[in-house]
């Protein structure tokens, strides 16, 4: 993992569990038992979020994450970047990203039920 904030996120969430990266479209996919949860894109972290985390996130000031195509931009309603004031907070980044992971692992094709 070359990314030092890439690296700070997974120390700071080891209570999850063992948080394995790979390079992902250019930037850092986080996976916990195969599930990615977390996304890095540009220094920026991005969470998999239900509608409630969403809302919170957007009360925060809270983007989706969002890329140019030749359509102009696309903002994808699934990652959210998880508020500064989150990041600062431990317990509040853990918990956040505890229900990031629930709601990934939920709605994951490779998980369902």
């Amino acid at each position: 993992m070359a990314d030092e904030f890439a690296r700070h996120i997974v120390d700071s969430l080891f209570e999850l569990g063992d948080i394995e990266t790979a390079r992902f479209f250019g930037g850092t996919g986080l996976k916990l038992g195969g599930v990615q949860f977390a996304m890095i894109m540009r220094g920026v972290l991005y969470f998999v979020v239900d509608d409630a985390l969403r809302e919170r996130f957007r009360c925060m000031g809270s983007e989706p994450f969002s890329y140019a195509t030749k359509q102009g931009q696309r903002a994808l309603q699934r990652y959210y970047s998880v508020p500064d004031e989150l990041l600062d907070t431990p317990d509040a980044l853990y918990a956040a990203a505890s229900a990031a992971f629930a709601h990934a692992r939920a709605t994951s094709r490779g998980t369902r039920k």
